[in-house]
């Protein structure tokens, strides 16, 4: 049975009807929803896949999130650590719950949709994953990400690293070593890490280390995020400053090697 995408994509408005629109956090998350769809789709566009597995990974991209509603209406808070994982929230609500009969009647996609939503938020994907199933999680989290570079351009400072932070101040902190260090190593940074607000704003640049798609890779330079993403602060502070221009030379170099090469493996 082929998906069928207009039918869940009303099916999830129909969801969101029970949670409040006009909560501003609620709304980010609509937002975010909607734009990952979309990145979701652009990324499998790009990969060539077939018609099913691109639908497959709209499909995905729409339902990645579903457990950020419930989390907030039970927590009042997005923060994973302090409350709950939302990806497993999310998979309890889909697969426990059996709401993924509401976005899709075939269940034989149902093994796949489960291990790629769990393994969206983790710092590494789970071992043991199929071929299918590991293309699906990898295209999900590409396209999490892809739309997060958005979310960093547009969101306040302050909602994002903490009150009394603004773009004007976030450049005046330092940069731990551990944290440069390991953007250095051009790998993700651990959130246990991070320090000071400015090793929470090179992690969310770092993430580009953990793209797995070099047309993913090609998006984020097209819509030129990891410039624009460095312009956003000015950095006061000198060590910080010098910093800052060695990684965006790294980052950019790296985005272009990776470019024209194969894809991380």
């Amino acid at each position: 049975m082929a998906i069928d995408i207009q039918y869940a994509t009303e099916s999830f408005r129909k969801y969101l009807t029970s949670y409040d629109a006009a909560d501003d956090k609620i709304r980010l998350k609509i937002v975010h929803t909607f734009c990952v769809k979309r990145a979701s789709e652009a990324i499998a566009k790009r990969l060539n896949l077939s018609e099913e597995d691109r639908q497959l990974a709209v499909l995905i991209g729409l339902l990645h999130d579903i457990g950020r509603f419930e989390q907030l209406r039970i927590y009042h808070s997005f923060i994973d650590a302090e409350t709950v994982d939302h990806a497993a929230l999310g998979v309890k609500i889909l697969f426990e719950d059996n709401k993924i009969r509401d976005f899709i009647i075939d269940d034989s996609y149902d093994k796949i949709i489960r291990e790629a939503i769990a393994n969206h938020n983790r710092y590494a994907i789970e071992d043991g994953l199929s071929e299918r199933s590991l293309l699906h999680a990898k295209i999900i989290r590409d396209a999490d990400k892809l739309d997060n570079y958005r979310v960093k351009l547009e969101d306040g400072i302050s909602t994002m690293i903490g009150r009394g932070i603004t773009e004007e101040n976030l450049g005046s902190f330092d940069i731990t070593d551990a944290v440069y260090e390991e953007a250095e190593k051009k790998v993700s940074i651990l959130s246990s890490l991070r320090k000071t607000p400015m090793d929470i704003w090179v992690s969310y640049i770092a993430v580009t280390f953990d793209i797995y798609f070099k047309e993913t890779l090609e998006i984020i330079s097209e819509e030129n995020y990891i410039r624009r993403l460095f312009d956003r602060v000015p950095y006061t502070n000198q060590k910080t400053a010098a910093r800052m221009a060695k990684l965006l030379d790294l980052v950019l170099a790296y985005i272009r090697e990776r470019v024209d090469s194969d894809d991380k493996d």
